[in-house]
């Protein structure tokens, strides 16, 4: 503030952490024996302790009330602003992550490599993660998402990965392999 002097600007500082006038008398007896330079150099830049008076006379005069309120806004925001940096680097760090493990085990699959167990359950995790889904029964959160299969859909989901196997199996460049899976297709859309 104009016609402030570091004195006042410094006790105004104090009042900030201390959030009342009392509480500013009583923390600028003890800043000088805070350890390191720091403290050591705040002490001289409060110098003597001002009577009661004078500090509140300083408040009304330099807004501290006003300013502190400011300040505690501006902190916010800052505040809030690095939580949001904080935030978007740790995704764009785990979607790197996700790229570069998922782009690992399509190399694999190109390679008729099989990834491996905890590769698969970290990349299908993250997946869930990314869509906002549970990666476990324990985080269902109604009692009809954490039912177990019925013996209908086990058997479903049988039929289903024996026609991946078979698609994987067979390479379907000729129309008679074409038309046999369309069957099984059809077959297992029939029974559902």
């Amino acid at each position: 503030m104009p016609k402030e002097t570091e004195q006042q600007y410094t006790a105004w500082l104090l009042y900030c952490e201390a959030g009342s006038l009392v509480k500013t008398l009583i923390l600028w007896g003890n800043v000088g024996q805070s350890v390191g330079e720091m403290g050591v150099e705040f002490a001289e830049r409060l110098g003597k302790k001002p009577s009661d008076t004078t500090l509140e006379r300083w408040s009304k005069k330099y807004h501290w009330v006003e300013r502190r309120e400011i300040k505690l806004t501006e902190d916010l925001e800052a505040l809030r602003q690095k939580t949001k940096k904080i935030k978007r680097e740790k995704l764009h760090k785990i979607a790197e992550i996700f790229d570069k493990i998922t782009n690992k085990v399509l190399k694999r699959l190109r390679g008729d490599e099989e990834p491996s167990i905890s590769e698969w359950k970290m990349v299908w995790e993250m997946f869930q993660i990314e869509l906002g889904k549970p990666t476990s029964r324990g985080e269902l959160k109604t009692e009809s998402e954490q039912r177990l299969p019925t013996s209908e859909e086990r058997e479903h989901g049988k039929r289903l990965h024996k026609a991946v196997e078979w698609y994987l199996d067979n390479e379907l460049d000729d129309e008679d392999k074409w038309q046999e899976f369309q069957e099984l297709i059809e077959k297992n859309k029939k029974t559902r």
